[in-house]
């Protein structure tokens, strides 16, 4: 997804968004049915050059990332569902090579319904650790929270309801949700890094190292604008507030946006 530089056009699809955000509501309550009746782990270790990929497709669970040593990557796929039949329909798919590890969840069809109404659910919840340059490319899940740690290649991740939590980060990132707040920490922040972060209903919160270099472009609709840590203005609009300034040399590039939330710059 491109960096988003225009604020105003968000401001006038929020209508568009809030209709979506009315669905994502609708699938976390078809999903909280959930019930971990049987469960069963499965596990998986590759080989994993260093500055590989690794991304991850996922419906109902979260995931959880964090750094290693050891130059491999260890998989563990906690699997839950209500019945037997659709815990054994539910498949780890992983296509392995030295330079990326691509994970898909597959979930058995439901020939009753859409969204596996009637019983038939299920959820896999993934703790992988990677090597310190991982980057991370398109590390989605619809219902759940994803947690990152101590990785210093590019983030970036997606969900759809679930928080988004990151820490130690020292690359550029792209996080998106829509009923959820982000919450990322840098470890530094300069150079061509690039960071865009939005959510539709949740907090926005960035914590970055004191000397920071960065262009700061934020906005939000309903809510607040906090960078007081660094001294930037925040002008009231009238829809809302915006944020236009400089973090030191100007290095970076940050574009924060969120609905109904506020926004919050800190120092680390």
């Amino acid at each position: 997804m491109m960096l988003n530089t225009n604020f105003a056009n968000k401001r006038a699809s929020a209508r568009t968004w809030y209709s979506y955000a009315l669905l994502a509501l609708a699938t976390v309550f078809v999903s909280s049915s959930v019930v971990a009746d049987v469960s069963k782990v499965e596990e998986f270790d590759f080989d994993l050059d260093d500055g590989g990929t690794l991304s991850i497709e996922n419906i109902n669970g979260d995931i959880t990332i964090t750094s290693g040593t050891d130059g491999r990557v260890y998989i563990s796929a906690i699997k839950k569902a209500e019945r037997q039949d659709y815990l054994d329909g539910m498949e780890i798919k992983v296509s392995a090579s030295d330079e990326r590890i691509k994970v898909r969840t597959e979930h058995p069809r439901n020939k009753d319904s859409w969204f596996n109404f009637g019983g038939n659910s299920g959820s896999v919840s993934y703790e992988i650790v990677v090597p310190e340059n991982t980057r991370l490319d398109s590390i989605e899940t619809v219902n759940g929270e994803i947690e990152i740690a101590g990785v210093r290649g590019d983030v970036s991740v997606d969900t759809t309801n679930g928080d988004i939590n990151l820490n130690n980060l020292r690359g550029s990132l792209e996080a998106d949700t829509v009923n959820g707040s982000i919450d990322a920490a840098f470890d530094s922040l300069g150079g061509d890094q690039r960071i865009q972060a939005e959510t539709v209903n949740g907090r926005v919160t960035l914590r970055l190292p004191a000397d920071a270099s960065a262009r700061v472009d934020a906005g939000t609709v309903n809510g607040g604008i906090d960078a007081d840590d660094f001294g930037l203005k925040v002008d009231k609009g009238f829809l809302g507030r915006d944020l236009d300034g400089e973090i030191g040399d100007g290095d970076a590039r940050i574009n924060v946006s969120t609905v109904n939330g506020g926004i919050k710059i800190r120092k680390n």
